[in-house]
């Protein structure tokens, strides 16, 4: 992937972050409020898996830009090891549990992003 690639993707992670974050401190939340975050939350938690396990092969690493590597790479394997969004359920209820593996997610992503 390409810089921009790369940033566009952290970028989208951030974004979809900050988005679930507010609707979650919204009051009261309405069901589709509700069906709303979840559905970010749920893609924040596919991409950041899908990202890490795609990467976690020695021959994918070999194959990446130097950037992905140095950069990409251990911003997302932190990101889905160490904020918490691997463990949070989506299914589940919505409330102050979400915050800090959500805020987590947006300062992660957005570290490199200026």
């Amino acid at each position: 992937m390409t810089r921009t690639e790369v940033l566009l993707r952290l970028q989208a992670i951030k974004e979809n972050g900050a988005r679930a974050l507010r609707l979650l401190e919204s009051k009261p939340l309405s069901t589709a409020t509700e069906a709303e975050i979840r559905s970010l939350t749920q893609w924040i938690k596919d991409e950041l898996q899908n990202e890490y396990h795609r990467m976690l092969p020695e021959r994918a690493q070999k194959a990446m830009t130097l950037f992905e590597r140095s950069v990409y790479s251990p911003t997302i394997e932190e990101t889905w090891k160490k904020s918490g969004i691997n463990r949070l359920r989506t299914d589940g209820v919505l409330d102050q549990k979400w915050q800090e593996p959500l805020e987590a997610v947006i300062y992660n992503a957005g570290k490199y992003l200026s």
